[in-house]
């Protein structure tokens, strides 16, 4: 089972508990229970990191919701998140859905951007573009604009 963490109350707890006013550790958003565990493990907590929640629907299917680019009224034009706790020759499907463009260069054969820090170690390959058989279309899930006054 996943548990859910609100991490700006872990947080304020945290902080409440030990007087300090200093940004404390913050874990990750998920932690696998032992070695068997398959659950990925997404991080976007960086500069330029997009990524708002990860669903998991099997150990090869994950739904992903992206964080609205800034300045805009709810656009999402491109991703950026890493992910840990893979297994060589794993196969994931990743569905952006709120992703929601009318087309996309990745139905004429453009590749994600990814990085590997065990092939970077290994073969000194860096930033490259790979995956299969990746498609994009839209969906039926709308966009939603909050008005705040």
């Amino acid at each position: 089972m996943i548990q859910l963490v609100n991490v700006k109350e872990l947080i304020a707890n945290d902080q409440a508990n030990t007087g300090s006013t200093s940004a404390p550790i913050v874990l990750p958003y998920y932690t696998p229970n032992d070695e068997y565990d398959r659950t990925l493990v997404f991080e976007s907590r960086f500069e330029s990191g997009n990524l708002a929640m990860a669903f998991k629907l099997s150990d090869a299917e994950y739904n992903l919701v992206l964080s609205n680019d800034i300045n805009t009224k709810g656009h999402t034009q491109w991703f950026f998140y890493r992910v840990s706790n893979t297994t060589k020759g794993m196969t994931v499907k990743f569905n952006l859905l709120n992703h929601t463009k009318p087309d996309s260069l990745f139905n004429f054969g453009m590749k994600v951007l990814v990085y590997s820090e065990k092939l970077n170690k290994a073969e000194g390959l860096g930033w490259h573009r790979d995956g299969h058989d990746i498609a994009y279309y839209q969906n039926s899930y709308k966009k939603v604009t909050l008005l705040i006054e």
